[in-house]
């Protein structure tokens, strides 16, 4: 039954930290998937993602900067508010089947505060698909209120405990990168990694690598699936993981 709160939160972050290059969507276009946020362009050169997950309520936006030596530049802000999901994760089961503790992903002697995090990153690209496009980014992240989280209401998980971790540090440090290349008319793959450095935590840092091959019938849907693999040091020490990684996503 851990199950369900596992892969809801895992949604609701991977959603929040999906890779993106300093490319932005087209005027008015809106493209939308399972572990992906809603996004929109605009005509001033700007990008607007709005978390669908409403029990951790996140908006970001992206805007185009002036290019740096033949590389497209963004900029990246982001504004998170995690409090309730954090709360239904403390007992989304056994609250209605009368075990407080019952599926619980943080116990429930621990007091969740309102929290607040801010996120700001840098991103640049060179390239294009059909000959190879790079990207590469760098940001950090600072949290309001954390203080008052207690350092022992973790989710002590791969990929969950890095993204949640600027809550118990105050500040997380990451960069990343990623390649993409056509190899036919309908595929292309992309190789990505991400690092996370968590100064001042018992966990201090985690890196992701991610391989996907992308099938694209349509500017209208794509389908994604690879592989993750994760290593990093937790609150309860060093662990290396591997895991399945697929999505489908939708544009109009």
């Amino acid at each position: 039954m851990r199950l369900i709160p596992f892969l809801a939160i895992f949604s609701i972050l991977s959603s929040q930290w999906s890779s993106q290059s300093a490319y932005l969507l087209e005027k008015n276009r809106k493209e939308i998937s399972i572990f992906k946020p809603f996004k929109y362009g605009f005509e001033n050169g700007s990008e607007i993602s709005v978390n669908k997950f409403l029990l951790m309520p996140s908006a970001s936006i992206k805007q185009e900067v002036s290019s740096y030596r033949g590389w497209k530049m963004a900029r990246s802000f982001r504004l998170e508010y995690p409090t309730p999901g954090l709360r239904w994760l403390q007992s989304p089961l056994g609250k209605e089947m009368g075990d407080p503790n019952m599926g619980a992903l943080i116990s429930p002697q621990f007091s969740i505060p309102h929290m607040f995090s801010f996120h700001a990153s840098a991103i640049g690209s060179k390239g294009n698909p059909d000959t190879g496009q790079l990207s590469l980014s760098s940001g950090f992240g600072l949290a309001v209120n954390g203080k008052k989280l207690s350092d022992d209401a973790t989710i002590d998980l791969p990929i969950i405990y890095p993204r949640l971790s600027v809550y118990y540090n105050d500040l997380i440090i990451n960069f990343g990168g990623e390649y993409l290349r056509k190899i036919s008319r309908s595929f292309h793959y992309l190789i990505n990694y991400e690092m996370f450095l968590m100064p001042g935590g018992r966990g201090r840092y985690a890196f992701e690598q991610q391989g996907s091959l992308i099938w694209q019938g349509s500017s209208k849907s794509r389908l994604s699936f690879g592989y993750k693999l994760i290593a990093g040091e937790y609150p309860f020490g060093s662990q290396a993981h591997l895991l399945p990684t697929f999505d489908i996503q939708f544009g109009w």
